[in-house]
């Protein structure tokens, strides 16, 4: 299951853009896809409402959101997206569904 979770994390960080060059060691970034936003820590309501306005004000079509801001989950927010299936992983407002309920 923890591999499945580590998977899970990878897929969203290379569907939001982020890619580890290994011969160089560090991190690419490409075009807007990586949003420039901290990683969730504690107050879900207060981040989902920061990341919806950042994806808005870089008008990113809505299918794009999940992937890009699944990149900055953490801990239980994290575990959380990695459970579900890959096609509800893909549907943002699922993705939120789950989170609002993993933190009730």
């Amino acid at each position: 299951m923890r591999l499945e979770t580590e998977m899970n994390m990878l897929q969203a960080k290379i569907q939001a853009g982020i890619v580890k060059d290994e011969t160089v060691g560090n991190t690419s970034r490409f075009s807007d896809a990586n949003p420039n936003l901290p990683h969730f820590q504690d107050d879900l309501d207060i981040w989902l409402t920061r990341s919806e306005r950042f994806a808005e004000s870089k008008n990113w079509s809505r299918d794009k959101w999940s992937s890009s801001l699944s990149a900055l989950l953490t801990g239980r927010a994290l575990d959380c997206y990695g459970r579900l299936s890959s096609e509800q992983a893909q549907d943002y407002d699922k993705v939120k569904q789950a989170l609002m309920k993993r933190y009730d």
